[in-house]
């Protein structure tokens, strides 16, 4: 049976797999309770982190910040 890593994990709470490659990591997850109780763990922590974190990306970004970035990134197109 196949270990799955962090990388695969990862990738399938972020819905960033293939329908195969998330079928593989499924097949794994009914044949190993261990594996399916961390991705269980990380699914939890995952859906936090977007409940905490997901109402900033609705907020507007602060205007001295916005010049930080202008004044920045002319700077860079300069080189």
């Amino acid at each position: 049976m196949r270990k799955l890593t962090m990388q695969d994990i990862n990738a399938y709470l972020d819905g960033a797999l293939s329908d195969e490659e998330r079928l593989e990591i499924e097949t794994v997850l009914a044949r190993d309770p261990a594996a399916q109780s961390m991705v269980n763990r990380y699914r939890r922590q995952v859906d936090e982190l977007r409940r905490i974190y997901d109402p900033v990306m609705d907020e507007p970004v602060p205007e001295n910040m916005l010049s930080l970035l202008r004044s920045g990134s002319s700077k860079n197109t300069k080189d």
